[in-house]
């Protein structure tokens, strides 16, 4: 087949090669050298992982369809908390992961107020990863709560 001046191979038989690898993830099956045209196969993720795209991928004319991709879960770290003086919002709270996607709401520890400069207190994981906010040392201003 020629297309403006170049000569492009296709694969008549329509059969795929091994298919595609994807970060994080795993094929449902063990992989074979060929599949035939019309062939499926299935992906997952790790638990905490979010599968996004099609789970299955099919072989046409040759080619894999788009596999999927395994967003990275998030963990907030002790060690990183401690290092920006805050604590996870819900105290009864001790979810360290959370999915991409996800939001995680921090507060001051006792004794520390928001950096004015802090990234907001209310993130996102985003594939694996979120600014943490931050406190300084200091008090809030004592006003009536409910």
């Amino acid at each position: 087949l020629w297309l403006e001046g170049e000569l492009l191979l296709l694969d008549m038989s329509g059969k795929c090669g091994p298919p595609p690898d994807i970060e994080n993830g795993d094929i449902l099956s063990f992989p074979l050298p060929e599949y035939s045209q019309g062939a499926t196969l299935k992906y997952k993720c790790p638990n905490l992982y979010i599968l996004e795209g099609s789970q299955q991928i099919r072989c046409i004319n040759g080619q894999w369809t788009n596999p999927p991709v395994c967003l990275v879960a998030c963990t907030a770290a002790e060690e990183d908390m401690n290092n920006n003086n805050i604590e996870l919002k819900w105290r009864g709270e001790r979810k360290l992961y959370s999915k991409s996607g996800d939001f995680i709401e921090f507060d001051c520890k006792i004794g520390y107020v928001e950096d004015p400069a802090s990234s907001p207190f209310r993130v996102q994981c985003i594939n694996g990863t979120f600014k943490y906010p931050r406190c300084n040392p200091g008090s809030k201003d004592h006003q009536a709560s409910c």
